[in-house]
């Protein structure tokens, strides 16, 4: 993206361009980099842009507050937007927790550190909601009175009650599932055209991310297709369940090729980067555990996608009079959705679901 116009000066606004919708959260920061607070909560569930928000506004902060010239802006919005600004550091998790230690070890000093390139230090912890109750109040003091020139961002899907005070202390921006037409406009800008358009928006549940990915998977029409013919396929046997579970668990992963190539692309990146550094090593685990999570979520995503098209289609059946099987049916579909994010055995679940749902007339 090009911050320069044709009068050399910059454009601190393009930033925002970067945000795929969420208009009241881009006005909001908008406003506040101009003279940015202390805290900042995004919450909001995965895909909704938060994580490129945070870029968006440190890239802002950074230029507006630097001063230098006008190249000098440019450079500090574009390192900020691409992850390489000295001074904006992004945290997640490791593991399945945020824990006390890397906290306490590597957040904490890396807040009070003073500005090596650029007008702030900017931390953005990211996955704030997996943050277990030590490392939450380990940081409480550090984001009630943090250096002048710090400003921490946490981004969460939620606010679990041990992270209420730390919370109370932030300024919250919320980040809702990005709307249908966000999600248009955005595969009308990447000149994306398809005939499954309208039914990966669906699919996607207003995760960008998500989208991102199956406007490149070659296979999500036949799944879609599967999984809109399944109530009118199984007929009541193990046999023909356990036939439907393969077909469908070999077609998901198969879908998860388009990330995996990301991935890959990105540790290529990340190990250039450490080797010019001379850190080759440091940030690989990080990355590692994340990409573990992104092809977990994006099984998950599948699977309740799939859930959503089966509980409409008995829906229907249940408004066109069905009876007691249907309303068993639907709860069953329930259940297995919530059960999802549990980390369950994927055949064993879709099976023993398929084989006790009715079978409906085309």
């Amino acid at each position: 993206m090009d911050f320069m116009s044709d009068t050399t000066t910059v454009d601190v606004d393009a930033v925002w361009d970067t945000v795929v919708g969420q208009s009241e959260a881009v006005s909001a920061l908008r406003s506040w980099s101009r003279d940015p607070l202390h805290a900042y909560l995004f919450v909001g569930p995965s895909g909704t842009g938060k994580r490129q928000a945070a870029r968006a506004f440190a890239a802002a902060v950074q230029a507006l507050h630097f001063g230098g010239d006008d190249v000098g802006r440019d450079r500090q919005m574009r390192l900020a937007l691409q992850d390489k600004h000295p001074d904006v550091e992004i945290y997640e998790p490791e593991g399945a927790q945020l824990l006390v230690g890397p906290v306490k070890d590597s957040i904490i000093p890396s807040v009070f550190r003073k500005p090596s390139d650029g007008a702030r230090r900017i931390i953005v912890i990211d996955r704030f909601h997996d943050a277990n109750a030590a490392a939450a109040t380990a940081l409480l003091k550090t984001v009630e009175e943090p250096p002048e020139n710090a400003i921490i961002i946490l981004l969460a899907e939620s606010v679990p009650v041990e992270h209420v005070a730390i919370a109370s202390r932030c300024s919250r921006i919320e980040f809702p599932p990005l709307s249908r037409a966000d999600l248009a406009n955005w595969i009308a800008e990447q000149g994306i055209h398809s005939d499954q358009v309208d039914v990966m928006i669906e699919a996607s549940a207003g995760d960008l991310r998500r989208l991102e990915l199956l406007t490149n998977d070659p296979g999500f029409s036949q799944r879609s297709v599967l999984w809109q013919q399944l109530p009118t396929t199984i007929d009541g046997t193990g046999a023909t369940a356990g036939r439907l579970v393969r077909e469908l668990i070999g077609l998901i992963s198969a879908a998860s090729e388009p990330l995996v190539a990301r991935q890959a692309r990105e540790l290529e990146e990340l190990d250039a980067r450490e080797e010019m550094l001379g850190t080759r090593g440091s940030g690989r685990s990080g990355v590692d555990a994340r990409h573990k999570r992104e092809l977990r979520l994006l099984r998950v995503g599948e699977f309740q996608f799939g859930l959503r098209v089966l509980a409409r289609r008995y829906s229907r059946e249940l408004a066109d009079g069905g009876g007691r099987e249907i309303i068993d049916a639907i709860a069953r579909l329930r259940h297995a959705n919530e059960a999802l994010v549990r980390n369950p055995n994927e055949t064993l679940l879709l099976h023993n679901l398929f084989w006790n749902l009715p079978p409906l007339r085309g």
